[in-house]
């Protein structure tokens, strides 16, 4: 710390490469990141994200409200969401989308886009990793065709509550859900993912109108647009707390989890396990498999496993190609 320079505390709610803004509430300040807090080795993508705190000292500003700082200390967090960088040689490079939150909220539509296959599972078993709360949001629910279609998609989602997630279906179109939503947000640091035209963006927008988070030209007849986000951004909103936005996903590959321990986050998977013959049964080829043979009786959902072995093969094939 420089001397006679004041040093103030704050949360990341927007990172770039070596800046970053900082809310110490009710100001944003814009702060560059001191040049040797960059140094060491490049095992992470981003030294400063979403949901970070930080300790920055106050300099002179030179923009129009004079709000600027210098970034000294990023301060430990307390958990994350971290996938793999995309592919790549030269070994394995973590990609951290948000520290320090309160809850992972997963958003999925029921049409316009399709779901994506194995997506929430991967993505709960990174929050179960870091002891991150999940929560599943059905968007678009009022796109059921009927009321036997929307039993179908709520008995599928609905399973994700036996693991205690929260899952609540939604609709900008009829506001259902809404209020729910309001409730599983209220007071809590959330990031919430999905891909792209799900309507994560449409969702606060409804939620907290004076966000006015950018959608683009409607496309479908629900009137929701496919967002527009380009970075993970954190949101103050009214009532406490904070809600990060972010841009879509098309894939996601946990970090800091190996292919032999995946099956302690697949709870469900980890508790059926117990009736596997061999202790190490990683519920492929495995003979007299307790999960296999759950999966043929109907005790688990097919999907469900289908999703672990998929994650399962991409891990494995990551570690292969990094050689670690």
């Amino acid at each position: 710390m420089s001397e006679g320079v004041e040093q103030r505390e704050g949360i990341v709610i927007r990172a770039g490469a070596g800046h970053c803004q900082v809310y110490v509430a009710p100001e944003t300040w814009q702060c560059q990141v001191r040049g040797r807090l960059k140094k060491g080795p490049k095992q992470v993508q981003s030294l400063v994200v979403a949901g970070d705190r930080v300790r920055f000292e106050a300099v002179a500003g030179q923009g129009p409200d004079g709000r600027e700082g210098v970034v000294e200390e990023v301060l430990p967090r307390r958990n994350r969401i971290s996938r793999m960088a995309a592919r790549r040689s030269g070994g394995r490079v973590e990609q951290v989308l948000m520290a320090n939150l309160d809850q992972l909220v997963v958003v999925q539509s029921v049409r316009d886009p399709e779901p994506q296959t194995g997506f929430v599972d991967r993505l709960l078993a990174a929050a179960l990793r870091f002891d991150v709360h999940g929560a599943v949001v059905v968007n678009k629910i009022d796109l059921c065709r009927d009321e036997a279609s929307r039993r179908r998609e709520m008995e599928r989602w609905g399973y994700y509550r036996t693991l205690e997630v929260d899952v609540v279906p939604t609709s900008v179109a009829t506001s259902e859900g809404v209020p729910e939503l309001a409730a599983l947000l209220a007071g809590k640091v959330s990031l919430l993912l999905g891909a792209s035209g799900v309507g994560k963006s449409s969702l606060l927008n409804v939620l907290y109108p004076d966000l006015g988070l950018r959608v683009n030209e409607v496309t479908d007849r629900t009137g929701l647009g496919r967002h527009t986000t380009t970075h993970t951004e954190l949101h103050a909103v009214t009532g406490g707390g904070f809600i990060a936005d972010s841009p879509g996903l098309r894939g996601f590959d946990p970090w800091d989890i190996a292919p032999a321990d995946i099956r302690a986050y697949f709870p469900d998977l980890e508790t059926i396990a117990l009736d596997c013959r061999f202790r190490g049964c990683l519920h492929r080829d495995e003979p007299g498999c307790g999960v296999k043979d759950a999966v043929a009786r109907g005790r688990l959902p097919a999907w469900r496993h289908e999703a672990y072995l998929a994650l399962l093969r991409d891990l494995e094939d990551r570690k292969r190609s990094a050689g670690y």
